[in-house]
């Protein structure tokens, strides 16, 4: 996946945490564009806080 196409709050929100970026690195292209349709759907701040923190938490 081509990651000029990453949501701007999304490689923000992973910049800021270690353990996310770490998570998400570790997923299968395939789980990576799961979270990035995710993320393109968000409607809020808090929906991506939350996206993130479940990639922190290792919820994916």
């Amino acid at each position: 996946m081509d990651n000029s196409y990453m949501p701007i709050g999304f490689a923000m929100g992973i910049a800021m945490h270690e353990d996310a970026m770490n998570a998400y690195s570790r997923l299968t292209e395939a789980e990576k564009e799961k979270i990035i349709m995710e993320c393109r759907d968000a409607k809020s701040k808090a929906e991506m806080d939350n996206i993130i923190n479940r990639l922190s938490n290792k919820w994916f």
